[in-house]
């Protein structure tokens, strides 16, 4: 049951307010993301966007997590969980596994697939994490963000946002300074959300600051911040090197990860208060869920057109940095056809069809973790 006493500022945020800069965060976050498994990358580019474009998403997760949505027993957030998040998850998975079958032996990495069984490949999405879903491997953001959401939420029930943030942030930064890359990798996502419930945490805390950071700053005085922090992001990044959440690395300066992480985070932050708002971004916002575990798949297809029907050598994607520009386009301008395909065909992959009445009906905004999903 709903908690009557809830604040009502926050219970009756305007859309305006709560949505469009988000909104336009979500929208270049996901293009980061496919930019940056785009073929031929400059490394450094690569570096600054890794440097926090995952981040973003898990604070962004945070941010959009409502009081309404606390308020619900375990049961009722765990099924909206699952409904939002877990349902996708099998469904790209299997999309993906079907794809990976007939066409993992033809591709350029083929050599890293001998003696992979189909069985080995499938049992992937039971461990659920980036090392064992290399079928598709953006997927274990799913499974990191349900359980970094299911910790943070049994954990809010005991203690306040502050002592979180302080916390949560503390126990991430010493894991990065202290992790290992001979640990052994824990199912779902779970050593990952050591690091993304931090950022998970500050998104969720700063909810209650954003319409005063908004109303407190210009658009040029937005633009200067976003400019300042994305050359420190920049800078960082060039000493840091080589930075994935999937994978825990952390760089060669560990302590670097969580500033540049959360520089990148508020420099985008500022930057999407100067755009005003458009219905470009709004739709890759809605349909972040569909672009990101399709996006590679497409780079895939891409790939086997040209090497099977024009001929073309197998590393032709390192050959010219136009591919780098061409794969990235291509994918997003066929995430459009995909997501009017899953939206007609398979509407439960979005949380949509099938009405819960057990459940709030702002419940079903808890689709690909409270963010990146539709509304």
């Amino acid at each position: 049951m709903i908690n009557a006493n809830l604040n009502p500022e926050l219970v009756s945020e305007t859309r305006a307010e709560r949505f469009t800069h988000v909104d336009t965060m979500k929208a270049i976050g996901i293009v980061l993301v496919v930019v940056g498994h785009s073929p031929g990358l400059n490394p450094f580019i690569k570096h600054v966007i890794y440097s926090f474009h995952m981040p973003l998403f898990f604070f962004i997760s945070g941010l959009l997590l409502t009081e309404i949505k606390l308020a619900l027993s375990y049961r009722a957030y765990f099924f909206a969980l699952w409904k939002g998040l877990a349902v996708p998850y099998l469904f790209f998975f299997v999309l993906s596994y079907l794809y990976w079958l007939p066409t993992h032996d033809m591709a350029a990495s083929a050599a890293k697939y001998v003696g992979v069984s189909w069985q080995e490949s499938l049992m992937g999405v039971l461990v659920g994490n980036g090392d064992a879903l290399f079928v598709n491997v953006v997927l274990w953001f799913f499974t990191c963000l349900f359980a970094t959401s299911l910790i943070f939420f049994a954990a809010r029930k005991y203690f306040s946002a502050a002592f979180l943030l302080v916390a949560l942030n503390g126990l991430g930064f010493i894991f990065t300074l202290l992790y290992d890359r001979s640990w052994p990798r824990l199912p779902w996502g779970l050593d990952n959300a050591v690091v993304a419930i931090a950022f998970y945490s500050t998104g969720y805390f700063f909810r209650g600051y954003q319409k005063a950071t908004l109303d407190s700053v210009s658009n040029t005085g937005a633009g200067v911040l976003a400019f300042l922090m994305l050359a420190a992001v920049a800078f960082l990044a060039n000493i840091n090197g080589d930075v994935d959440l999937n994978t825990l690395r952390f760089g060669s300066h560990r302590a670097l990860f969580f500033l540049s992480a959360y520089l990148g985070i508020f420099a985008l932050l500022y930057f999407s208060i100067v755009l005003p708002a458009m219905r470009v971004f709004r739709w890759l916002s809605q349909n972040t869920i569909i672009i990101f575990p399709t996006h590679l798949l497409m780079f895939s297809v891409f790939t086997g057109i040209s090497v099977v029907v024009f001929g073309f050598p197998r590393d032709f994607k390192e050959s010219s940095f136009i591919w780098t520009l061409l794969f990235p386009a291509a994918a997003l301008l066929s995430s459009y056809p995909a997501s009017v395909f899953i939206r007609r065909f398979f509407p439960f992959v979005i949380g949509k069809g099938r009405t819960y009445h057990a459940l709030p009906k702002d419940i079903h905004s808890i689709e690909f973790g409270n963010l990146p999903g539709t509304r």
